[in-house]
């Protein structure tokens, strides 16, 4: 597994950092906010070309060298200050060498002007994981993407259209590894006609390699003691499209529509998480929910677990739930800020109920992952955390916890952009003059995107009927919190969960019913919940004087999985018109089709989360509004390309079955 190794910081006594790897200063020793403001900002004419955007449009930045941030935060301030109010800021920083968020604290103390923003920034930085970690901020107005690893295996993997690029990092001299052929042409790849670019460099390697990749080179004065830089702007884009190693199949696809509106078919996670993520991109958004209210469905147990379960060997399904565990806890932190009695960041212990599971465990513990993420540890030091004794050792997740999702769906839906209808049922979906027209048990409604987030439901529409969605029935239960019960200061799991006092009460379980349906609470789905929490810890079992007569309430859900557990997060294609589109799959896996797949125009699906929803659905939304929108991803390709609905369809007939 990649592993992110330390930035090696020394600290001059003005509190400048000094990076030991390379030798060299992070900023100026003259002033590095000017620095900032001349090198990127000025020689990029960002003020200006602020001023000029057009209402809910995205300006894309992307930056070599994140460091301490400071360019971020400069580019954050001047676009609050000089964008249109509905205009949004998307910066994307590459970074190989993280600093921490002490250093990071530290380093930004030397800019008072920018405290607001730098305290917003180094609450919410993640854990130093490799990989795409994409933060929110001011209502989802900025947005901040950090490429996290070497910059020749993540900027490969970025999908987006780039404004303006900074060249930062530390000097060609010191810093060869960056300054490649490779990073222009990718430079070039990810550019538009207008793109630019600026650099406090004017190294001749650099100029030559910019030059050959299509950019105007142009040499200006440097900031401070710095006698010259260059900048310039793309004169020859890309004419075609650069390769990859995703197939054309599995490739995202923007809405072909000028009109803004969507209609969303689901109140649930993924459905409040598809609304919300549009409705910030300027969509007006109109949310359908079949029940009375919201987070009526699996979404609506009275708490969810934010845990996560990863994989010594970096899996796609691995790599995307550490992704999407980190980037809800960041949301939830934002989302229900005002409502702090429904969430809480308690930490995660996950208990290995058995040899083969604490042999797993400890290959995790061996894999890499920063302490800030996960810790093994003994049945002694999880009992201190817990504040209960516990007989099993473990793993330690300290930035996890649990939630109520009601309240994360309400405060999803809760934008003036989203128009929310419930009691609402869609009996057919239909694509007439550029527009879908729905037929619901309120009358019809049209607009030219829809986003289909119903679970299994979605297969009921006869352009979804062949997607691979399956339900999974799940009962949770509850107890009344006891003297001793109240003790327990963390989420328990193993084989089940339980949670720490929430309203008097605990909530556990959950149990895993294939192939049934039944919607009513049943007795014996309480007892193999009692049965599980005693297995998973008998002092919280004996606290909580856990019988049968003590439980106070249940709720089923009906979880909604695919075969290979991840979720459908994409563009639906026309199931009969790909058969024969792509008809060479079943010969030639490899034979090299030019044309996109024919798809149903407008019509997007996010479902199958199964029972990772609480820390997939809200990362899987934003992709999903940012992939119609037709704006940089916050996923790599790799992982994009494995949520694409068309996966099963194009396996199967590469198999030729």
């Amino acid at each position: 597994m990649p592993q992110i190794e330390s930035a090696g910081i020394e600290w001059r006594s003005s509190g400048q950092p000094v990076s030991t790897r390379f030798d060299d200063v992070y900023f100026s020793i003259d002033d590095g906010l000017e620095e900032s403001r001349h090198v990127f900002l000025k020689h990029n004419g960002l003020p200006e070309r602020f001023i000029r955007l057009e209402p809910d449009q995205c300006f894309t930045i992307v930056e070599t060298g994140f460091g301490t941030g400071l360019n971020f935060l400069c580019s954050w301030q001047s676009f609050i200050q000089h964008a249109p109010a509905s205009a949004r800021l998307h910066f994307i920083s590459t970074e190989k060498y993280p600093l921490t968020q002490p250093e990071l604290q530290k380093a930004l103390q030397l800019w008072p002007e920018l405290e607001s923003l730098s305290k917003q920034l180094t609450a919410a930085i993640p854990v130093s994981k490799t990989g795409f970690h994409t933060l929110s901020f001011d209502q989802g107005r900025i947005r901040l993407t950090l490429l996290l690893g070497d910059m020749q295996e993540t900027l490969p993997q970025l999908n987006a259209t780039v404004d303006a690029w900074f060249l930062d990092g530390f000097a060609p001299a010191k810093n060869p590894g960056m300054w490649q052929p490779e990073l222009y042409q990718q430079m070039r790849a990810l550019s538009h006609k207008a793109t630019t670019y600026s650099t406090f460099t004017a190294a001749r390697a650099v100029r030559e390699g910019l030059a050959e990749a299509g950019f105007i080179v142009q040499k200006v004065p440097g900031f401070g003691h710095k006698r010259d830089m260059i900048c310039g702007v793309l004169e020859t884009p890309a004419s075609e499209t650069t390769e990859t190693s995703i197939p054309i199949w599995l490739r995202p696809k923007a809405a072909d529509t000028s009109e803004k509106k969507a209609i969303v078919i689901g109140g649930g996670l993924s459905g409040t998480a598809s609304a919300r993520a549009l409705a910030e991109r300027g969509w007006q958004v109109t949310l359908l929910e079949q029940k009375p209210q919201l987070a009526a469905g699996a979404s609506g147990n009275p708490q969810g677990m934010l845990y996560v379960r990863l994989s010594h060997d970096n899996t796609v399904l691995s790599r995307f739930c550490e992704a999407g565990y980190q980037h809800a806890i960041h949301r939830v932190s934002q989302l229900l800020a005002d409502k702090p009695e429904r969430f809480s960041l308690c930490g995660v212990i996950q208990l290995a109920s058995s040899d083969k599971a604490q042999q797993k465990q400890q290959r995790l513990a061996e894999a890499g992952f920063p302490s800030e993420l996960l810790q093994a540890m003994s049945s002694d030091e999880l009992s201190e955390l817990a504040g209960i004794s516990l007989d099993k050792p473990g793993l330690w997740f300290p930035g996890g916890g649990w939630v109520h999702p009601p309240a994360v769906c309400n405060a999803l839906a809760n934008h003036n952009n989203i128009t929310v209808i419930t009691d609402c049922t869609v009996n057919s979906l239909e694509r007439k003059e550029n527009e879908w027209l729905l037929a619901t048990t309120q009358g019809k409604i049209k607009a030219p995107v829809v986003v289909v987030a119903s679970a299994d439901k979605a297969c009921q529409f006869s352009q979804l009927a062949h997607l691979p969605l399956k339900p999974i029935r799940g009962q949770v239960s509850t107890l009344p919190a006891t003297t001793e019960s109240q003790k327990l200061k963390t989420v328990l799991c193993g084989d089940s969960y339980a949670a720490p006092e929430s309203r008097n009460q605990h909530t556990f379980g959950a149990t895993f019913n294939f192939r049934e349906e039944t919607p009513d609470i049943r007795a014996e789905d309480h007892q193999e919940n009692l049965n599980q929490l005693e297995r998973l810890s008998p002092s919280l079992f004996e606290a909580l004087d856990a019988r049968p007569e003590k439980i106070n309430s249940g709720r089923v859900g009906f979880r909604c999985t695919t075969p290979d557990y991840l979720p459908l997060v994409g563009p639906v294609a026309d199931y009969a018109q790909f058969e024969v589109d792509f008809a060479m799959l079943r010969k030639n896996a490899r034979f090299p089709f030019r044309q996109q797949p024919n798809y149903h125009e407008g019509l997007y699906i996010n479902s199958g989360h199964g029972s990772r929803g609480l820390i997939t659905c809200l990362l899987s939304g934003d992709l999903l509004a940012a992939m119609i929108s037709g704006e940089a991803l916050p996923l790599s390709s790799d992982i994009v390309s494995q949520l694409h609905p068309t996966r099963f369809q194009s396996r199967a007939m590469i198999r030729n079955r």
